[in-house]
């Protein structure tokens, strides 16, 4: 589904992305983690189409998308949430998920508003659809954040550190609604701090650091190695 090429990235002198490969199949779900300034978030974007490459190569469902513009990556199949949720804050939940369904999956009339509802159904926030954006809690922000990425009908779910700040009963439900959206086949790389959360529902784990790639395979394995070990040391490393 998606393939990255030995794609770089720099700013100046500061390598942000170096020599970095990776594939991700269709229905795979892929965490991605790796200490602050590690180039993960610049990943994002770059597979997004938010900021162009210095060299490398994107492959999107089988189609190179390396100078394809973000917008049109999204229509493509490429979503995707930010780690600081980017409601548009003088709508509803509901008005929300209706304009990604809009300019996201291209739908208009009664097919992007049931669009939209079944993507903030899936996301737990059905029974609050004409709740201001300005009256949620941040769990509720969060669950908003993914339920306009899911209205784009996306292919490739791009999500940023989204269980972070929440408590263990509310990582909980969200890991619930991920796993979920993973079985209705949507794709998944999920940029993560919390590292028992990822450990818990993905397939497999890629470790970056200063831009290159660490580790990458089973979770559990992943998380063993010696290297993985004190590039987090002091981070939570429990488990579920």
């Amino acid at each position: 589904m998606l393939r990255l090429e030995k794609i770089y990235k720099s700013y100046g002198s500061l390598k942000v992305i170096h020599n970095l490969s990776c594939k991700v199949s269709e229905g795979e779900m892929l965490g991605i983690i790796g200490p602050n300034g590690a180039g993960k978030t610049t990943l994002f974007k770059a597979i997004s189409g938010q900021i162009p490459l210095d060299r490398g190569k994107i492959y999107f469902m089988g189609e190179e998308v390396t100078d394809v513009p973000a917008f049109k990556r999204c229509v493509a199949g490429i979503g995707r949430t930010f780690q600081i949720p980017r409601p548009f804050h003088g709508m509803t939940i509901f008005e929300n998920a209706r304009v990604a369904a809009n300019f996201g999956a291209g739908l208009i009339g009664k097919e992007a508003d049931g669009f939209a509802i079944q993507a903030i159904e899936l996301s737990g926030l059905v029974d609050r659809l004409n709740t201001p954006c300005s009256a949620l809690s941040l769990l509720d922000r969060k669950r908003l954040e993914l339920a306009r990425a899911l209205a784009t009908d996306p292919k490739l779910l791009l999500l940023d550190e989204i269980a972070g700040g929440l408590v263990e009963e509310e990582m909980h439900q969200l890991i619930d609604i991920l796993k979920e959206i993973g079985r209705r086949g949507i794709s998944i790389i999920w940029i993560e701090h919390i590292v028992h959360a990822l450990t818990s529902c993905v397939d497999r784990l890629l470790v970056i650091n200063f831009g290159e790639k660490i580790a990458d395979g089973d979770p559990n394995s992943v998380m063993a190695k010696r290297d993985v070990h004190e590039i987090y040391m002091g981070l939570d490393m429990k488990y579920p």
